[in-house]
């Protein structure tokens, strides 16, 4: 818990997982809505919600993961000298 309070750990992993699911199932019911009331629509925001939704999220964990990344890259450098 203090590692949390103190930003020595982030929570941002498992919001994005929990924010992508929670997208996937709003397109979901947005397609269900679109098939109930006999739209045609209904198959492009299925094949298209999912496939957006899903790049948007990369887009996030690419960001995060370059942090990641650059805080190792940081204290690599630090423990050379």
């Amino acid at each position: 818990m203090q590692d949390h309070l103190l930003f020595n750990k982030f929570i941002m992993p498992f919001a994005l997982q929990f924010l992508f699911w929670a997208g996937i199932a709003g397109t979901f019911y947005g397609t269900w809505c679109l098939y109930t009331h006999d739209n045609w629509a209904w198959i492009m925001a299925l094949v298209l919600g999912t496939l957006l939704t899903r790049l948007i999220f990369e887009g996030f964990i690419l960001r995060y993961q370059k942090y990641i990344c650059l805080t190792d890259i940081r204290d690599k450098l630090i423990e050379q000298g």
